[in-house]
């Protein structure tokens, strides 16, 4: 079970998206209209229920060896979760020059996940483990 304090990270994401232009759906709501009661106990049951599958699914491919990963974002996703889109990520340390990924979520309205970066698949997209180097990008929650 996530330690993690949703109403704390639901009021620290609202003051966030304040000064953004497109904050993801219920923030935009609520900085229209103010939180209900059910509105934040729903975004923090959703956003619990995400970080425990994906903790679980992490725990998953680290067991099987996997130790690359891409960040992904749905449609929809915050100006703020999506510049980390597409960018590479060491599970285990096994690739120094790569940091490790963000936690997840970022933030508790974007669905993201991190997909397995295999070779075939680099392959496939003509790029090596220096490219993603080139192109990585830490996390850093401001």
């Amino acid at each position: 079970m996530s330690s993690t304090d949703w109403d704390h990270e639901i009021d620290r994401w609202t003051e966030r998206f304040r000064g953004e232009s497109d904050p993801p759906e219920p923030f935009a709501t609520a900085l229209r209209d103010g939180w209900t009661p059910e509105a934040r106990a729903q975004l923090a049951e959703r956003a619990e229920a995400y970080a425990r599958r994906h903790d679980a699914y992490l725990d998953e491919i680290t067991a099987a060896g996997v130790d690359l990963v891409r960040f992904d974002c749905k449609t929809g996703s915050c100006s703020l979760c999506r510049k980390y889109e597409g960018k590479a990520y060491s599970l285990t340390g096994e690739t120094p020059d790569l940091p490790p990924p963000p936690p997840l979520p970022i933030c508790p309205a974007c669905d993201h996940t991190l997909n397995l970066l295999t070779p075939f698949f680099l392959q496939s997209l003509g790029l090596d483990v220096e490219d993603l180097v080139e192109d990585a990008q830490p996390f850093v929650d401001d």
